[in-house]
């Protein structure tokens, strides 16, 4: 009953005329089968009775609350509705009071919880276990992280021991990763709203550390696959819906982009680096997907490996020694282009860089990333990669995965210098705040080492739109090497028909792998997958046998390597497929560039010869491979590590049903001894100086080129309209148009060549500016596409002043399909004492490429 409530309320002042009655709050115009009781005939009402509050005299109630209001005991509705006010204001008051009285409690200094094991904690070595009462901890609201000095107003309120989480991970004993942790994980400050970092790996999805953690996620392609797009606004897609699932899964950081650009070919981990074997193709491949993964999933991103870690072969202790020109020119873009997008955190490497470890070297860290390139926020040592005390000064933020105690208290006390240790958190704190890591948090986000096992072992992030995405993903990045013309149809073999009988020829296109042996072994791999911290395990591997299925079972099967089966299947087919792979995993390169199926795939084209069977080869391959076999091929496709979907985007550019576009990120070298060997020896002198990743061939003869790939249709190019000069640099007008009967999409590749001056002698005679992938053109469309040069593409690297100067002159630019095919040439002019710059007109140069490689020669 409100009456005796309303009573007390008012004290006497709006007394009633029933104490103790039971009156309903009802009104008669409200529901049909409310009880109403009328007492209008236990009080005169008075027609003129004023209704409205003191503060709004002139407010005029509804009907039906006119009649609650005459159901209440008392005379007057005025005095009514000031004491439900005035009870309501009383209830939120309390409950204010009450939230501010436990905030005051919660934030008190750690003296006040648990002081003195804390201290203890924190004294023995604070990565071991959890701080007492940890999680416990009642959590405060995150603190607005786009306020101007909210993370050094955060540090100055934390106490020495809250400091020293923010440092070092916690969660692994010795190499063995504890349950209930991340990968990464670090411990928040509940009091003052500071959630955990949870990092996990990797590049190509959500690593599944954990045998239940397979078939919760996407087993997305490798970023290799992402680079044979040259494709940003892809890119930017998948890294978005790839962030997504980090963030069900409760990470807020993942260890990617890897952007280091291909050295040698052998490179274990190659698959993993966006950057291929050119550092353009990094800058504005890292840039989207830093974009995609912190603006649009709210997962910050740790980019990697920084510096110079090239190669797998004694990566703890070889010594890169890089003059400062190389660096800036061949290695470095990457970085700096994830920098200038706000990319969280960046990953210092195992390796050392002229005679210091890379997380103890000031050069790089504080001179470098930090003074030249203007990173702001933390770095982060590669796992177990600090071998000394002088990390920290030098610029290392966090020290992971912590249990080797290098970050505590102990040892820093001696090499801290004054204010570094508060320096160092709020650089974390900021590269957090501003990624997005820390916005919009579920109201379930876990607290590492007490409640994530439901996020990491239970709940599922894949869903069947990032199959989609993945499946186009795969396709688009696939590269079609070779698609010769069948002599008997005078068509060229792909795609295949539905009418065809195929023979489908080795191990490899039945590929079925076995997760519960590759769980127990951190570095296994597979032709779909490379092995490692990037491996993201699947249950659901689609083989290519299995893809091909889905559209026709017109299909006679070799399952084995052996050709005594390959001749019976291939007698009496239209057309021959044969796969072949090969793998590679971090922590060892690879020894060959030959596929595992070499003697197989040679044997099956030489058949095809004998039998008349034209023979399509598939190549599932890490990077790089050597080809003897190819020109016996009728069809050759490549694709690079493409996850769980690899047979079904196989299956669907061998019939058709997606049109390959994908062009080369590297180069298929025409024998292993052209390739450039990891070192052997712990120093590692970049010999090839500016002349790294593919423009080590410049004036060799090579299988494929770098920048090249096959469509079903064909494209011309012509000079676009001609636009006016810039003061900014230049501006190059094509016009692509699809002139085949297919629609498809063409990669426009922009070179250029540098003046002949003293100062430009040592560049290479062809080097890759810019690129852009069209549209899909249906035949006879065409896009105009306009090509902008910036006065940085049109720099060198001035030792003399450690920074960019432009150079004078007349530059030469090629427009092409390929490193090694242009189709349109020009020149212009580059006056740096003039405002403006020429404009660029471009015309046909069927012998550009003789000509440039003719200057290399």
């Amino acid at each position: 009953s409100l009456a005796p409530v309303l009573t007390l309320c008012v004290g006497g002042v709006c007394v009633p005329e029933v104490l103790g009655r039971h009156m309903p709050l009802y009104s008669s115009g409200s529901s049909p089968a409310r009880d109403v009781t009328d007492i209008s005939g236990d009080r005169p009402h008075l027609e003129d009775e004023e209704d409205g509050l003191l503060c709004c005299p002139d407010l005029e109630l509804p009907q039906h609350v006119k009649a609650d209001l005459d159901s209440l005991p008392g005379t007057s509705r005025r005095c009514k509705l000031h004491c439900l006010c005035f009870f309501t204001c009383a209830i939120f008051l309390t409950i204010a009071v009450g939230v501010i009285f436990l905030e005051s409690i919660t934030k008190k200094k750690m003296q006040d919880t648990r002081p003195e094991e804390r201290k203890k904690w924190l004294d023995t070595g604070s990565a071991v276990g959890l701080p007492p009462g940890f999680c416990a901890e009642h959590a405060m609201p995150v603190p607005d992280v786009t306020e101007f000095g909210w993370a050094k107003r955060v540090v100055q309120e934390m106490t020495e021991e809250e400091k020293y989480r923010f440092i070092h991970g916690v969660g692994f004993a010795g190499f063995k990763l504890m349950r209930g942790y991340y990968v990464g994980s670090v411990l928040g400050v509940p009091r003052l709203g500071i959630p955990c970092i949870k990092m996990q790996d990797g590049s190509s999805g959500f690593r599944t550390t954990d045998k239940a953690m397979v078939g919760t996620v996407t087993s997305w392609p490798a970023p290799l696959v992402l680079s044979a797009t040259w494709d940003a606004e892809l890119v930017e897609v998948w890294a978005s819906a790839m962030g997504k699932e980090f963030r069900i899964k409760g990470a807020n950081m993942i260890l990617a982009p890897a952007v280091n650009v291909h050295r040698t070919p052998y490179g274990g981990r190659n698959a993993e680096y966006l950057s291929g074997e050119d550092p353009v193709l990094g800058v504005y491949l890292a840039k989207a997907f830093v974009k995609g993964m912190q603006e649009g999933a709210g997962v910050a991103a740790a980019v990697k490996h920084f510096a110079f870690n090239d190669q797998e072969t004694k990566r703890t202790i070889s010594n890169s020694i890089v003059p400062e020109r190389i660096r800036w020119e061949k290695f470095y873009a990457p970085f700096e282009s994830v920098i200038k997008e706000g990319v969280a955190a960046v990953m210092c490497s195992y390796n050392f860089v002229d005679g210091k470890q890379v997380c103890s070297n000031d050069e790089l860290l504080d001179e470098d990333l930090r003074g030249r390139m203007g990173f702001k926020n933390m770095v982060v040592s590669d796992w177990w990669a600090i071998r000394n005390d002088k990390a920290a000064e030098a610029g290392t933020n966090i020290d992971m995965p912590g249990d080797d105690q290098r970050y505590s208290k102990t040892k820093l006390n001696k090499t801290l210098p004054p204010g570094r240790l508060d320096e160092m958190v709020e650089e974390v704190l900021n590269g957090m705040g501003s990624s997005g890591a820390w916005s919009n948090l579920p109201g379930d986000d876990c607290r590492v080492g007490c409640n994530c096992d439901d996020a990491l072992y239970r709940k599922v992030a894949t869903n069947p739109k990032h199959l989609d995405l993945a499946r186009q993903i795969a396709a688009q990045g696939a590269v079609l090497l070779k698609n010769d013309e069948v002599t008997e149809t005078g068509k060229p073999v792909l795609p295949l028909s539905l009418d065809q009988k195929i023979a489908v020829i080795g191990e490899a296109c039945g590929l079925k792998v076995d997760v519960k042996a590759d769980t127990k072994e951190w570095t296994a791999a597979s032709y779909y997958g490379i092995g490692g911290t990037s491996r993201v395990l699947s249950n659901e591997d689609m083989s290519i046998l299995d893809g091909m299925h889905m559209f026709t079972r017109n299909i006679m099967q070799s399952p084995t390597d052996l050709s005594g089966f390959a001749r019976k299947s291939m007698q009496g087919a239209d057309v021959a497929v044969v796969c072949g792979g090969a793998t590679a995993t971090e922590s060892v390169d690879r020894e060959s560039l030959r596929l595992d199926q070499h003697d197989l795939i040679t044997e099956v084209v030489r058949l095809g010869q004998e039998l008349k069977v034209p023979v399509v080869v598939v190549a599932l391959a890490p990077g790089a491979i050597v080809m003897p076999w190819s020109s016996l091929a009728t069809g050759v496709l490549l694709m690079f590590p493409s996850g769980q979907v690899t047979g079904t985007a196989a299956a669907d550019l061998l019939f058709g049903a997606a049109m390959p576009s994908g062009k080369l990120p590297l180069t298929i070298p025409m024998k292993e001894a052209d390739a450039l060997r990891p070192c052997m020896q712990r120093d590692c002198p970049y010999q090839e100086k500016l002349f790294s990743g593919w423009l080590l061939y410049t004036g060799r003869d090579v299988l494929y080129p770098f920048g090249y790939g096959l469509s079903y249709t064909t494209f011309e190019y012509k000079p676009g309209k001609a636009l006016g000069a810039s003061s900014s640099g230049q501006r190059v007008p094509v016009t692509v148009q699809n002139v085949g009967q297919k629609p498809g999409r063409e990669v426009v590749q922009l070179y250029i060549r540098y003046p002949t001056t003293g100062a430009t002698e040592e560049e290479p005679s062809t080097q890759l500016r810019r690129f852009h992938r069209t549209r899909e053109l249906q035949p006879g469309e065409a896009e105009d596409v306009v090509l902008e040069l910036s006065l940085r593409d049109l720099s060198i690297w001035d030792t003399t002043k450690s920074d960019w100067t432009v150079v004078p002159g007349i530059f030469s630019v090629g427009v092409g399909s390929s490193s090694r095919e242009m189709r349109l040439c020009g020149t212009f002019m580059v006056q740096v004492q003039h405002e403006k710059n020429q404009a660029v007109h471009l015309g046909e140069c069927p012998r550009l490429d003789t000509l440039l490689a003719a200057r290399a020669a």
